[in-house]
């Protein structure tokens, strides 16, 4: 019996490249900071590069998330100063990461199971992407872009 899968209300069981690996479908380069960044400097790359997330890493490798809702609810809606905070401070943590030879099924699975939109891509403990449920529904369905960036948009 095969799971049912819904994001954005698209039933996502008929993606076509549900047996492709992630690595062919991530995000390259994957923005990082290390954890001592400023909120304020991350924000700042987020908004420069029109990316919703900065990968947390120590010593090259990753150890958290930092993305525009936690800088929202853990700085805004805290009234704290975002150059006061660092990376470290606002992070997610433990960071859920995903191997590159797995499929895009076991990707939305993991994002499904974990509750989140966003999948670090490891070859080893080496990042080699980022994977994200917008980029997932873009490549699965491409002839719905405008309706999918839409309802994003509004969700996210």
């Amino acid at each position: 019996m095969q799971t049912e899968y819904s994001i954005l209300g698209i039933n996502v069981n008929n993606c076509e490249v549900m047996e492709s690996n992630v690595e062919s479908i991530a995000r390259m380069p994957v923005p990082t900071v290390n954890g001592s960044t400023p909120a304020s400097k991350i924000a700042s790359i987020m908004v420069k590069n029109n990316i919703g997330a900065v990968i947390v890493v120590k010593m090259g490798e990753p150890v958290g998330i930092v993305t525009e809702k936690d800088i929202i609810n853990r700085i805004i809606e805290s009234k704290k100063d975002a150059d006061d905070i660092i990376a470290e401070q606002v992070m997610t943590s433990p960071l859920i990461t995903i191997s590159y030879d797995r499929t895009v099924k076991e990707a939305f699975e993991i994002m499904r199971s974990n509750n989140v939109r966003r999948l670090v891509v490891l070859k080893g403990k080496k990042i080699v992407g980022l994977l994200t449920e917008r980029r997932l529904l873009l490549v699965c369905f491409p002839e719905h872009k405008n309706e999918l960036l839409q309802k994003s948009e509004k969700e996210i």
